[in-house]
């Protein structure tokens, strides 16, 4: 028997991003994941999940399992465990694990993978907020999208860098001009979202924030736009100021009743 536990250059900020990532994650997985992580150790056979999901063989798991990791190393560019001979062990990229003579083996899952997994998923907290937004208080950390949330990078989580933003654009969405406090009053002074400009996708290594360059104030509705796009790059602010008419400022045409 031999233990497996090869480093993969995957930190759980990213893990994060991945289980958010439909595209990369599926139900399936996620399905699987979850035995996992609930288990002793967050370790499990093949065998034991399979007879969770009502399958008639884990032969099916030896399979799914490869092409979720083919997917993630597709995403994030990174190198996957290679054996001896040169080929790639897929289901070494989630797990830890070891294997034996007779056929059976143990999924352990990766540390960071364990941390993504419980910011994501394992939280009670039941704010609910947009897909990549940053809040301007400095200790909320998370994003939720319509099912789940998602984790900020390092650098998103620096109140500082939010804190700058607002100090050069002030509080008015950057792509429609509503004005939180102009509209509720006092309830909603200092209320924005905080949108980053670079998609987290493409923030790996190290990376310092410009606040002015990267991060925009917006709205929580053209915050929602921006995300909606069906590719994974979000809508810049100037396509969709084009959606809405960037000469018009629709916040000064609502009634003070009227949320954004």
């Amino acid at each position: 028997m031999r233990f497996y536990d090869d480093p993969i250059e995957i930190s759980a900020e990213v893990w994060a991003e991945l289980l958010t990532d439909s595209e990369v994650t599926r139900k399936e997985d996620l399905e699987v994941l979850k035995f996992i992580y609930e288990s002793r150790n967050h370790e499990m056979h093949a065998k034991e999940i399979a007879l969770k999901l009502n399958l008639s063989h884990h032969v099916t798991l030896n399979s799914q399992i490869p092409r979720f990791s083919k997917r993630v190393i597709a995403r994030t560019g990174v190198q996957p465990p290679i054996r001896e001979d040169g080929s790639i062990r897929w289901w070494h990229v989630p797990f830890l694990g070891y294997d034996e003579r007779n056929g059976t083996g143990s999924w352990i899952m990766r540390s960071e993978l364990v941390e993504a997994y419980k910011r994501v998923f394992d939280q009670d907290d039941p704010e609910i907020v947009y897909p990549g937004e940053m809040t301007v208080q400095d200790n909320a950390d998370l994003f939720e999208g319509a099912v789940s949330k998602i984790v900020v990078n390092r650098y998103e989580r620096d109140g500082r860098a939010r804190t700058k933003c607002i100090e050069h654009y002030g509080y008015r969405c950057a792509v429609c001009g509503f004005d939180f406090e102009k509209v509720y009053g006092q309830i909603g002074q200092n209320k924005i979202h905080v949108h980053h400009l670079i998609p987290l996708s493409e923030i790996r290594q190290e990376y310092k924030i410009d606040p002015v360059r990267d991060l925009r104030p917006v709205c929580p509705n053209c915050h929602l736009i921006i995300h909606s796009k069906s590719k994974r790059e979000p809508f810049t602010i100037g396509e969709v100021k084009a959606m809405i008419g960037s000469g018009s400022d629709p916040a000064s045409q609502l009634p003070s009743s009227t949320p954004p």
